[in-house]
């Protein structure tokens, strides 16, 4: 999954990628394939809607596990959320 153990603000949104590599080392881009689940909703969903699956939602601050899985292979990366972050204005 990349990013890797991502860290991002509240409220902000991220888009992972699950790329796979198969026994001849091809890889494939996985991302619309895969089931995404935080453990941890309170602090990140994950999007498995069409046109937008893989789109990390940071809810809250604290930090969580987030895991794609499919057909009985899974991967795993780190998301820690951080409290809002000040943005300049226009």
């Amino acid at each position: 999954m990349t990013p890797p153990n991502l860290s991002i603000a509240k409220g902000t949104v991220q888009q992972l990628t699950a790329t796979g590599t198969y026994s001849d080392n091809s890889t494939q881009n996985l991302t619309a394939s895969v089931t995404w689940a935080p453990i941890t909703s309170s602090i990140a969903t994950v999007s498995n809607t069409a046109g937008s699956v893989g789109k990390v939602t940071a809810l809250g601050p604290g930090t969580v596990t987030i895991m794609a899985s499919l057909g009985g292979v899974s991967g795993s990366t780190g998301l820690t959320v951080t409290p809002a972050a000040l943005v300049p204005s226009p």
